[in-house]
Parts: structure tokens; C-alpha cells; sequence
């Protein structure tokens, strides 16, 4: 073919079992997509789109070809003359449905420059030379650590758990706790801070710590949320650096169709929740704990942002059923329909790609371009690409919908 035909596409999508994930009849990704999981089989993440790890595939004249190759093949069709030039032929984002049953990792991402130099410098630890600003949204409710707390929050913290500074070998000063100098607090979490993750190869003297600090929050009534998902945390990891966050970081709770942004250099970790994700075309992270993968304490530590406050939290309002999810990313926008009628409307898409997921009903979609016309109908689970070539289409649901559309701002 010389050019891609103009019409939606299918998407086939990989799954990734990270031990993290659900596990059988707690999994939402089989039950999202209508298959049964294997058993004891972790379901951690659905990847859609054309990240070469694990690219989404589309079906032309009976072969699955990935969306990745694809794009090479094809950059204006499937692109658009601004998306190619302005990511250098690459495809912008990564949309994801994510299932955590337990904790990801500690972790913060590295900026466009510092993606590149990591990458570099360590290309096997760091395969990935872009960057990764992301959004979480939640499917049902999300538990999970962003940004370092207020310094008054933390630093209440290292009095009634006096057990931190010990193993960071560090004495904080009295004074902080009712100081007004919010710069000389910060200052010395940051230095309390690093000490603590610089020692996170001592695993006798943190064995005792951990173990003393479990026995100091068990006595404690009633448990705070921090406190509990230490408890929980504990047990599953045992004497990991990381188990520290809890107290350093904000803990976060989303509620449906609530969501949080994560830009470079911001400490995170999803707890536990389903999620719709989307992030830059990106898989660079940066770990620290709560992981068996490999940490980079040093590189944490040299790109983090020690930004003292309460996490935002995107709670966008919903308008005749659209919810747009706006950020400043400029790879990716994410707008969630939830229709509780009948649907129909007409779309341009300004020659970008879009990506579309439905999470429950159906949807019809049309479309006359030049010589191609024609319907198509996908169902629950299912995704589909709208090429940059296709300008114009209509999508119709004759009942109850809820579906999530991924265009580039």
C-alpha cells in the first residue's frame, strides 16, 4: 500500500504480569477484556499503544502487524504532520489499564535530558531515553504515595517515630518542631532524607529498626492510613528501604474518576486500586524500594523534587458526560464519556491520532473519507486507533457507555 487506508483500526494489546498485579478473581483486566485468568496468574497492566516493549498490534488483510512498525512504515498516515515532527516520528503516549493488588515501587521519573543522559550512561538499567509524565486515573479507588508531605506532617512524624533519625544517624533539632522557619525544616528533612536512603545496604541495623518501628505503630489507636498501609507494607516486604515513604511522603486516596498527575522527579507509588494510565511513550523509572527490580538510590536522590506540600488531586467536573482530564503534558489528553442514554456524535480530529477505550457498553463508529466509508462496532474491552489521516467520523451508542478518548493537545 502506498498510503494507509483512513478508518479506525482495531488495537490488540499486550498484557504484563508483574507480580504486583490481581490475581484471579479479584482481576479486572480479564474481566475488562472477557476472559477467564489463569489461575494465580498476576494481571498488573494492559499496554495500548506503540511503546516497543510491548506494542499494540493492528490487523490489515489478515496480518497483525505492530503498531510500531507500523508507524515507520507509515508516519504521515497514522501521525500527522505535526505529531511526526514534533516527536520525531515516534507515537506520543501510552495509555494503560493498570490492576495493583499490591505496592509498585518507590520511584520518580528523570526529565526529557536527564531520560537521555540515563540512558546513555546505563542503557541495560535504563532502556528508555524519553521521559514519563503521567496521569492516574481512578477505575474504582486508588491508594497511593505522591509528593513529600508538609514539613510540619513529616517532621511530626520523626518526634513519634524517633526510630527514622536513628537509622538515618541523624539528630533533628527541637527546635523545628514549632519553628516558623519553613526553609530551615526543609533543609533538614531533605538532609534526614538522603541519609536514610544512603543507608539502605546496612540490613541488620535496618531489620531492628523496621521491626521496632512495626511494634511502636501496632500500639497505636486507632491506626492512621499511613500507619496501616505500613502494617500491610511490612509484612509483604519486610526490611525495605522503602517502608520509610510512608512517612515522607503524602498518602492519597482517589474515589472514582478522580485522578492524579506526576511530572518529573516527583516521588510515587500506587498502592493498590485500578487505574486508567497514560503517560508520555515512556518505561523509565527510577526505584528505590518496595521492589526487587534494581534501585538507583543516588540517581533518586540527585533528580528527586522536594516540594513540601499536599498533592493535588484532579477532580475535573463532568459536563453532559465528558469529562476532560487536562494536564501539562504535551504528549497526551484524556477525556473519560460516561453516557447514560443514547450517543451520538460527530468528531475531528485535526490530523493526530486517537486512541479510544471503552470500559463498558458499546459503541458504533462511521466514517466517510474520499474513497473509504464505512461502520464498525466495538464492544467492552476493546480499543481502536484513528489514524491521522481520518479527519472526520461519527460514534453512536444506542444505551449505557463509558469510554475513555486519548487525543495529542
Amino acid at each position: 500500500m502506498k498510503n494507509l487506508n483512513p478508518q479506525p483500526y482495531k488495537l490488540f494489546n499486550k498484557i504484563q504480569h508483574y507480580d504486583w498485579g490481581t490475581k484471579n478473581n479479584e482481576a479486572i483486566i480479564p474481566r475488562f477484556l472477557g476472559i477467564e485468568p489463569e489461575l494465580n496468574t498476576p494481571y498488573a497492566e494492559l499496554w495500548i499503544g506503540a511503546h516497543p516493549k510491548a506494542s499494540s498490534e493492528i490487523e490489515i488483510k489478515g496480518e497483525k502487524i505492530q503498531l510500531f512498525n507500523l508507524i515507520q512504515q507509515y508516519p504521515l498516515d497514522l501521525l500527522g504532520n505535526y505529531v511526526s515532527q514534533k516527536f520525531s516520528n515516534n507515537f506520543p503516549f501510552l495509555l494503560k489499564v493498570l490492576s495493583a493488588a499490591n505496592a509498585l515501587s518507590i520511584q520518580t521519573h528523570p526529565n526529557k535530558s536527564q531520560a537521555e543522559e540515563l540512558h546513555s550512561a546505563d542503557p541495560k538499567n535504563y532502556p528508555d531515553d524519553n521521559h514519563k509524565p503521567e496521569i492516574a486515573i481512578a477505575i474504582d479507588s486508588l491508594i497511593a504515595l505522591a509528593g513529600f508531605r508538609p514539613a510540619e506532617e513529616i517532621i511530626n512524624n520523626l518526634f513519634t517515630i524517633p526510630e527514622i533519625c536513628e537509622f538515618a544517624e541523624s539528630e533533628i533539632p527541637q527546635t523545628l518542631l514549632n519553628s516558623s522557619n519553613n526553609q530551615e525544616a526543609e533543609n533538614a528533612i531533605r538532609n534526614i532524607y538522603s541519609k536514610l536512603m544512603h543507608r539502605y545496604d546496612d540490613k541488620i541495623k535496618l531489620s531492628s529498626v523496621m521491626k521496632r518501628i512495626k511494634e511502636r505503630i501496632e500500639k497505636r489507636y486507632p491506626l492512621s492510613l499511613q500507619d496501616s498501609q505500613f502494617l500491610v507494607q511490612y509484612d509483604l516486604f519486610g526490611n525495605d528501604i522503602g517502608l520509610f515513604s510512608f512517612f515522607f511522603f503524602n498518602i492519597i486516596t482517589l474515589k472514582p474518576g478522580e485522578a492524579i498527575f506526576t511530572d518529573a522527579g516527583i516521588p510515587h507509588a500506587y498502592i493498590k486500586g485500578n487505574i486508567i494510565e497514560c503517560m508520555a511513550n515512556s518505561d523509565n523509572v527510577v526505584r528505590a524500594g518496595l521492589t526487587n527490580k534494581f534501585k538507583d538510590i543516588d540517581t533518586l536522590l540527585g533528580i528527586i523534587n522536594y516540594d513540601f506540600s499536599s498533592y493535588k488531586i484532579i477532580n475535573p467536573n463532568n459536563i453532559n458526560g465528558e469529562t476532560v482530564y487536562t494536564t501539562k503534558a504535551e504528549e497526551f489528553e484524556v477525556t473519560n464519556f460516561k453516557i447514560t442514554g443514547k450517543f451520538n456524535k460527530s468528531f475531528k480530529n485535526l490530523n493526530k491520532p486517537e486512541i479510544y477505550l471503552i470500559a463498558d457498553g458499546a459503541l458504533n463508529i462511521s466514517w466517510k473519507s474520499g474513497v473509504s466509508t464505512g461502520e464498525q462496532n466495538f464492544n467492552q474491552g476493546e480499543s481502536f486507533i484513528i489514524p491521522a489521516n481520518l479527519i472526520t467520523y461519527e460514534i453512536s451508542s444506542l444505551g449505557k457507555v463509558n469510554f475513555y478518548k486519548v487525543t495529542i493537545p
